[in-house]
């Protein structure tokens, strides 16, 4: 069953490819965004990493995803969190400065994860 996380900064158009996506394969998108005001920042990426234990198809999207990954890999020794990711940093509207501390951000946490991924057999597309 194909496991697909949907990431980047803000307003790279996740949550429209999440949805095609997630039409393809016949399943709904997961979006961080849903757990805003429900769990803080900080837990975010603990409930995206629970959706990624669900039995696939599956795709998740947000800007928090990629620090669920990360967490993913720090607590896993082997196996993927996913098959696939598709990763963007190019918006697609002008972002404010606070969306773009947040894009730097997920960019740096992008840099420590993406080796370790592809080496897993992670499936990195850019879109």
């Amino acid at each position: 069953m194909l496991r697909t996380v949907v990431a980047g900064g803000p307003r790279v158009g996740k949550t429209t490819l999440s949805e095609t996506l997630a039409t393809q394969v016949g399943t709904v998108a997961r979006h961080s965004d849903d757990l805003i005001g429900t769990v803080s920042f900080a837990d975010a990426a603990d409930a995206i990493v629970e959706w990624m234990a669900l039995p696939g198809p599956w795709v998740i999207e947000g800007v928090t995803a990629v620090r669920a990954l990360r967490r993913w890999l720090d607590t896993n020794d082997e196996g993927v969190p996913c098959e696939r990711v598709f990763w963007s940093t190019t918006p697609k509207v002008e972002r404010t400065s606070g969306q773009e501390r947040m894009a730097k951000g997920i960019e740096t946490v992008w840099a420590q994860i993406e080796e370790r991924l592809t080496s897993r057999g992670v499936c990195v597309q850019r879109f």
